[in-house]
């Protein structure tokens, strides 16, 4: 078998089915066959089309028009009513909008199965990449999540009603795909049928050629055609698709009233951000935007727990206004400059003590960072998450080399020191990154080597021309020239790494080297 784990990360699922009006107030739940493998071709083009065959991905998506069954989280229907304006001939009007959708659990996973199909591990691997990629299904605000799972065994509780069984649950009308054999089949019979009706006769007894929709050449190309297009061409369904009756449990959109059991709460430990604007600010002010970023969210954190103060994980500090616990596992605000052009365009807000509830709709409300260098820059969130989700070398999918995985790391910002380094040896730059490296748990270093300049944009900055200060607060800081570092460890370790004065705002950052095998 092969099957997909959808979950969707608002909560929310947001699609009408076809032939519906948006505000008949109608949802489809489960998503249609038809829309999943239209969704995965669509990834392909917007993601993956220079990277995997056209001929691979088709074999993998043309075996998955065979009928899929479903296993459907906990939800219920929900909507929304505003009124948006409108222009009309009697001037500034206002229409309302019907907004439906199903409610679901953010930790309820939506199960797509193929229990009779098989893949190759070739197969497996084009699957996964074009699930890794789904980052909505539905309307575009119905953010969603995609796995590729081999093995499931759990309760199906949506599935095709077969011929002669009886139906004990609810009957649900969805739109699938053809199998490639039966387009064949169905293309043929229509142009036939066509051919022989090009002429009819008009009330006034004209005779007159009928209109005749053009037919996708094969299923392939049906599963392209643009929705707008095919109703335009006067398709009453999707040239290549079928109704099939599903047979849905009877509470699968049911509210049920009881105690809300105690499930724990997803608690990510990263938040990734891109960042837009007309200058953005260059790598070497990494530790003045690592500032902004830590005020904004921060603003953004008072009062949600009903406290007028900002929220620990923001803050490093207690409600009393003193600095919590030098254990480092307070929010790191990380600025990167991923596209190599000196600039910086993304930052990664990581926490070891977990970001609750109440910091994710801080971090979900963030919109922009004010004044810096007299532009404000725009902020969007990219998702959030664990370092191993976005951990990767590849600028795709929000990946991050801060918090991949390798044996060699390297400084990209300045190590300022905290402590004044003695003329005994004690305390030298060297040893102060080897006892902070293992104090935060990683493995002893094998190897730890000065660098005099970081490359940016293929050109080398001494650590002397980054800004090296805060522009408040305190922190221990001994020696303010900056020093660089190669380090080198036994094993691979994953990021992010940051170590000295100032490190939860940038300074102090060191990036992976990719190893050549």
């Amino acid at each position: 078998m092969i099957a997909l784990r959808i979950r969707f990360i608002t909560g929310r699922y947001h699609a009408t089915p076809w032939g519906r009006h948006v505000n008949e107030g109608a949802v489809e739940w489960p998503p249609s066959p038809w829309r999943i493998l239209r969704a995965l071709i669509a990834v392909w083009h917007r993601k993956f089309s220079g990277d995997i065959p056209e001929a691979s991905v088709r074999n993998v998506l043309e075996r998955l028009t065979d009928l899929p069954v479903f296993h459907l989280p906990k939800a219920a229907l929900g909507h929304t009513r505003h009124f948006m304006p409108q222009k009309n001939h009697l001037g500034a009007d206002k229409t309302k909008i019907f907004d439906a959708f199903v409610s679901i659990h953010p930790d309820g996973g939506l199960i797509v199965a193929w229990p009779h199909i098989t893949v190759s591990p070739k197969e497996r691997e084009v699957l996964t990449s074009l699930a890794s990629g789904l980052s909505y299904l539905g309307r575009a605000e119905s953010w969603a999540m995609a796995e590729v799972l081999d093995q499931w065994d759990g309760d199906i509780n949506c599935r095709p009603i077969e011929v002669g069984v009886s139906v004990e649950g609810e009957r649900v009308r969805m739109l699938a795909s053809m199998t490639p054999d039966s387009f064949v089949t169905w293309k043929m019979g229509y142009e036939t049928k066509v051919v022989g009706e090009t002429t009819i006769v008009t009330k006034a007894g004209r005779k007159k050629k009928a209109s005749q929709s053009p037919v996708p050449p094969n299923l392939w190309s049906a599963l392209h055609a643009e929705t707008s297009d095919l109703q335009k061409q006067g398709w009453s369904a999707a040239p290549g698709s079928r109704w099939v009756d599903y047979e849905r449990a009877d509470d699968a959109l049911r509210v049920t009233y009881q105690r809300k059991p105690k499930t724990e709460q997803i608690r990510p430990t990263v938040a990734r951000f891109a960042l837009s604007s007309a200058v953005l600010p260059r790598l070497i002010d990494a530790v003045f935007l690592g500032e902004r970023m830590r005020q904004a969210l921060m603003a953004k954190s008072r009062g949600l727990n009903g406290s007028e103060h900002a929220l620990p994980v923001f803050s490093g500090k207690g409600a009393d206004g003193l600095r919590l616990d030098d254990d480092h596992s307070h929010a790191f605000y990380l600025p990167s400059d991923e596209d190599g052009d000196g600039r910086i365009d993304h930052i990664t807000v990581y926490a070891a003590q977990r970001f609750d509830k109440y910091a994710q709709q801080a971090i979900g409300t963030l919109k922009k960072l004010w004044g810096v260098g007299g532009h404000d820059i725009h902020t969007v969130l990219i998702g959030i998450g664990e370092p191993h989700d976005y951990g990767g070398f590849l600028m795709r999918d929000g990946q991050a080399s801060t918090l991949a995985q390798s044996r060699i790391w390297r400084s990209v910002t300045p190590y300022v020191l905290t402590r004044y380094p003695k003329k005994n040896g004690k305390d030298s730059p060297v040893s102060q990154v080897e006892r902070e490296l293992v104090r935060r748990g990683f493995p002893q270093p094998e190897r730890i080597d000065h660098l005099d300049h970081a490359m940016i944009n293929e050109r080398k900055v001494r650590w002397l021309e980054f800004r090296r200060f805060r522009n408040g607060g305190g922190g221990q800081l001994a020696d303010s020239r900056g020093f660089g570092f190669e380090v080198v460890f036994s094993e691979p370790v994953r990021g992010p790494i940051a170590l000295g004065y100032a490190c939860h705002f940038g300074l102090g950052q060191f990036v992976p080297v990719v190893e050549m095998e």
